[in-house]
């Protein structure tokens, strides 16, 4: 894979005074971490009887013309009355929020009101700038800058806008692109926010995707190509001293030559027969280019002296490996590894720089894509994708899991102690409840007793 990085220009515009014209109602104002700004409040304040300035209901100013009453925050700002200029240094992000600016008339009347939006963010700045080369002959390209409020991002290809013609995937305004096969100039990356702006240019070259080489002078040798990328075959040390030769597809005729003369290539310009060391290049593998190949040799009477045979198989080169665990509910660890694309995906694992071992693996296997690691085991796990044509991995430093089946087994006992707690209280309440019932009730009855006897009395005749 062709490396296409190349350094050329950076720019970064920060640490400038910024102004902002505030006397529109509903201004939105920005200004640099750290820097200073100028706000324009008024035309000139000596024509205003008296004025204040505030950050939602705090007072940060009030005057009357040309004298200045309060400004509290006066170690570091400064109102200008001549031009209606309010001047804050080394600002910060409490400074941001929305400004209130009054008039008041001789007598203290409120003649207009305006408010202000201001907003302190980080400037961007330090943009880093990557490409790198895909098996098929694209490109990604990746910006990213250091700090920096709300990026914006954009492109331009020798000094035009980014077009479909050249963008595989993402747009000019993401950070991220993919550019197609064969596009190569001046890139430019501009990160930029509403106080700073920086860019980052490089010299990017036309990738030539993954390239293999392949011995193929022994008969029934086997050869593999990354799909989209070139391969190399050594079908032979040096053609000049073979008086003629031909090279099958199978049936299909591909070249065939003379000594240090090619007299047919049925492959056009996607492949190049070198007769002075006997290698054969094929760009731009496709699927179909998967076959037997057949090398023949003959004498100066056309009789045949020899053939070897060659096995080419073209694969999609395997990329974009993501690794994923999760703690199970005992403390094991499961984690699963997958790639994007590949054919014939094989996989591998390592913990801190050696294969698992039976210790550490709970099921699963150095070759699987999924393992369940054992209680306790934690370090750099890594997991590699590869097929012939292609190797990526990823690592993850993992912790040990705590075991959340204690955990849950005191849960569920707390859960039941309170439960017979519960029981026992409202069994009690229900208990007392029944006592202060029969205790209120029995006067009730001794009472009605005692009047029926008086009743009874005074009934009686004299």
């Amino acid at each position: 894979m062709e490396a296409v990085v190349g350094l050329l220009l950076l720019t970064v515009c920060h640490g400038v005074e910024t102004y902002c014209d505030g006397r529109q109602d509903g201004a939105q104002c920005y200004g640099a971490l750290g820097e200073a700004m100028v706000l324009q409040l008024m035309d000139d304040a000596s024509e205003i009887p008296r004025y204040e300035w505030k950050k939602g209901t705090s007072l940060i100013l009030n005057g009357r013309r040309n004298s200045i009453i309060t400004n509290t925050i006066g170690s570091r700002s400064t109102f200008t009355p001549d031009n209606g200029t309010f001047r804050i240094s080394n600002l910060n992000r409490t400074d941001s929020g929305e400004y209130t600016l009054t008039l008041f008339n001789s007598d203290g009347q409120m003649t207009a009101s305006r408010t202000l939006q201001l907003s302190v963010q980080a400037p961007v700045s330090s943009v880093q700038l990557v490409s790198e080369c895909l098996s098929q002959g694209q490109m990604k390209v990746s910006c990213s800058s250091e700090g920096g409020d709300s990026p914006q991002y954009s492109w331009t290809l020798d000094g035009h806008t980014l077009t479909d013609t050249e963008l595989l995937s993402g747009s000019k305004e993401t950070n991220i692109i993919t550019l197609k096969q064969h596009v190569s100039g001046r890139l430019v990356c501009s990160v930029r926010n509403h106080i700073s702006s920086v860019s980052k240019e490089q010299i990017i070259s036309v990738c030539r995707g993954v390239e293999t080489y392949c011995d193929g002078r022994q008969d029934g040798a086997q050869c593999y190509g990354a799909l989209g990328g070139a391969v190399v075959l050594q079908l032979m040390d040096d053609a000049s001293e073979i008086t003629r030769y031909e090279w099958k597809k199978g049936t299909s005729l591909i070249f065939n030559g003379r000594r240090n003369i090619i007299i047919t290539n049925t492959t056009g310009n996607r492949s190049a027969f070198i007769p002075d060391n006997g290698t054969l290049k094929i760009n731009d593998l496709r699927r179909t280019d998967s076959d037997e190949y057949t090398l023949t040799f003959f004498d100066s009477n056309g009789q045949e002296t020899g053939s070897q045979t060659l096995k080419l198989s073209v694969e999609a080169p395997v990329s974009s490996v993501q690794l994923v665990s999760e703690c199970l509910s005992q403390g094991q660890i499961w984690a699963f590894c997958s790639s994007e694309g590949g054919d014939s995906p094989q996989y591998s694992w390592t913990l801190d720089g050696h294969t698992l071992t039976d210790t550490e693996l709970l099921s699963g296997s150095n070759e699987t894509n999924i393992i369940t690691l054992k209680q306790n085991v934690s370090g750099r796990l890594v997991c590699s994708v590869r097929n012939h044509i292609s190797s990526v991995s990823k690592e993850q430093i993992i912790s040990v899991c705590r075991d959340h089946s204690l955990l849950t087994c005191g849960l569920l006992s707390v859960a039941a102690v309170v439960s017979f707690v519960g029981i026992g209280v409202y069994f009690k309440w229900k208990k007392i409840k029944y006592e202060k019932a029969e205790e209120s009730a029995a006067p009730r009855r001794t009472e009605k007793s005692e009047d029926s006897s008086v009743t009874e009395l005074r009934s009686l005749p004299d």
